[in-house]
C-alpha cells in the first residue's frame, strides 16, 4: 500500500513539474522586428542554406514560433515572407 501511494505521489509530482516547465517555455509573447535584406546581411549574416522559415502560427494570425527559441513572436506588423529578428536569440528568420 505504501508503495502505491509513493508511486502515485511521484507521478503527480512529475506531471506538475512538466506542466510548469511548459508554461515557462511558452512565456510571454515577444515583439518581432522587421528588417530589410540589406540590413540583415550586414548585421546578421545568413546561415548556410539561408534564413530559416518560421512555422505557421494559429490561423494565420501573424504570431509565429521562432525557429531558434521556440517562443511566440508577434510579426503582425511585418508583411508575409519578410525577415524578422528574434529578440531572444538575436537571429533572423523568415515569416511564412
Amino acid at each position: 500500500m505504501k508503495k502505491n501511494i509513493l508511486t502515485i505521489t511521484s507521478v503527480v509530482a512529475l506531471c506538475l513539474c512538466g506542466l510548469s516547465a511548459t508554461s515557462f517555455a511558452i512565456g510571454e509573447m515577444l515583439e518581432g522586428t522587421c528588417i530589410t535584406k540589406e540590413d540583415a546581411a550586414k548585421k546578421y549574416p545568413p546561415p548556410k542554406g539561408g534564413y530559416p522559415v518560421a512555422a505557421l502560427g494559429p490561423e494565420g494570425s501573424g504570431i509565429v514560433p521562432s525557429p531558434y527559441s521556440g517562443r511566440m513572436v508577434d510579426c503582425r506588423n511585418c508583411p508575409a515572407h519578410s525577415l524578422v529578428v528574434d529578440p531572444t536569440a538575436k537571429k533572423v528568420f523568415q515569416k511564412p
